[in-house]
């Protein structure tokens, strides 16, 4: 189970990173003091977001860019966001079944997205001043158990 599971902090590669393949991770330099700069890979795992295809507003067949799944991430003004056709395609070229990620608030600390082939977790609860509880992953025996942490 484990193997099947990618994490990262905000989201996947996109394809034009050795055709998204996470072999092309080990490749990020260490120690990293300007991801942005010195491993664009690097910021695209830190900064990318799942998007619903609804939310999108014009179609996705624009550019070569929009018809892999990634498009600019204009709420952040950095990175992309990606679509359940970009998760999907991440997924089966690394074999691989889930994506559990952090970065974005989630009230009920936690959000299955994207077909429920991806999670969001988020582990500090009213975070800025906000009323969002706080949820944790345990893996045990195989199978993933969402912990929400009641700090109401």
């Amino acid at each position: 189970m484990i193997d099947s599971i990618f994490c990262a902090h905000g989201g996947i590669p996109p394809p034009w990173f050795n055709g998204g393949l996470i072999s092309v991770i080990n490749d990020i330099p260490k120690p990293l003091p300007n991801p942005e700069r010195d491993s664009p890979l690097a910021w695209e795992l830190m900064w990318n977001d799942p998007i619903n295809s609804e939310s999108i507003s014009t179609p996705l067949e624009e550019t070569p860019e929009d018809k892999t799944g990634f498009l600019p991430n204009t709420k952040r003004g950095t990175a992309h966001v990606f679509t359940a056709d970009a998760l999907e395609h991440f997924l089966t070229s690394n074999g691989l079944s889930h994506v559990i990620r952090a970065h974005e608030v989630q009230q009920a600390g936690f959000k299955v997205q994207l077909n429920g082939k991806l999670l969001t977790v988020f582990s500090s609860s009213k975070y800025c001043g906000g009323s969002n509880e706080a949820a944790c992953i345990l893996a045990d025996r195989l199978k993933l158990r969402m912990i929400r942490i009641d700090t109401s």
